[in-house]
């Protein structure tokens, strides 16, 4: 097993679920990079994007907090939400502080390292990219109805209809320190998390998508405590990952880490790698930090 300070790991995702990724793999300091999904268009981050032409910053923030190592007022504050009777009303501290830094800065990019900085992390941070972009998603015809199109992460996570393949309009490009992250990366780690609006968004990304299928290192898969929930009766199977990734262009997964709390057909065991392992979930259904730490280094 290599240690966590030797290698050059880059996590991809959003929200909650890369957020534990990045704080189990934080020893890492600058050869931990996390490149994160800036489509989302709910709470806070929706009001700003609605507001004005923005990235989202949502999973940004929450990245950012779980990176810090800073106790007190400073790490309170940045995770702060208003409430009031105005417009601030549900506004989160650390979105408007990220907006303000991005119109003061060239570059979203710019405005999340003068963060790093002002909260003392070493770790790498980047938004999938410095445009913002729309996740959509065209849907599976079904009897006696035309296939639809799904515009935004709300519609997708709400849909009752099966989803054939998903893009962003606009198409947008990575900023160049993130291929070149991917370039030098040793692993390349997809996080647990909602698959299709924190997973699948970067890997939309074209130059992104591109830097994974020419990366030597490995590409690893983490599965979620639980199977994820659609609108209606839809269950995000595994199967429906693979085949979203495969519509998407990525290549072939290296490995899978598979919590051994979720069931696992004998076929997907034998046909793909897979390696099952007792994550110890913790609060909210989060992986443990430690086993994750450990899973992801054990295959490097």
């Amino acid at each position: 097993m290599q240690t966590v300070e030797g290698a050059k790991l880059v996590c991809i995702g959003g929200g909650h679920g890369l957020g534990r990724l990045l704080a189990s793999l934080k020893e890492a300091g600058p050869n931990l990079t996390g490149i994160v999904a800036t489509t989302d268009e709910g709470g806070s981050t929706g009001r700003l994007r609605e507001e004005a032409e923005t990235i989202a910053w949502g999973d940004l923030r929450n990245c950012l907090s779980q990176l810090c190592t800073l106790d007190g007022i400073g790490q309170l504050l940045f995770e702060y939400r208003f409430q009031t009777q105005g417009e601030l009303d549900g506004h989160n501290l650390g979105n408007l502080i990220l907006f303000a830094l991005d119109q003061l800065s060239v570059r979203p990019t710019d405005a999340i390292r003068v963060m790093r900085d002002m909260l003392n992390i070493k770790s790498h941070l980047y938004p999938m990219a410095d445009r913002p972009t729309t996740l959509m998603a065209k849907t599976i015809a079904r009897k006696n109805q035309d296939a639809n199109i799904l515009v935004g992460e709300l519609s997708v996570d709400d849909t009752d209809e099966e989803i054939d393949h998903l893009y962003l309009d606009p198409k947008v490009n990575a900023e160049h320190e993130v291929i070149a992250t991917i370039e030098q990366a040793d692993a390349i780690v997809l996080s647990a998390g909602s698959f299709m609006t924190s997973i699948m968004p970067s890997l939309l990304v074209e130059n992104i998508l591109q830097a994974i299928n020419q990366s030597k290192a490995p590409l690893i898969l983490v599965v979620n405590i639980k199977e994820e929930e659609l609108g209606g009766d839809i269950r995000l199977t595994f199967a429906k990952q693979l085949s979203l990734l495969e519509k998407a262009g990525v290549r072939a997964l290296d490995h899978i880490l598979w919590p051994a709390n979720r069931e696992l057909s004998v076929d997907h065991f034998n046909q793909y790698p897979i390696k099952q392992i007792d994550m110890k979930p913790c609060e909210r259904g989060l992986h443990n930090e430690q086993v994750l730490k450990t899973a992801v280094l054990d295959l490097l």
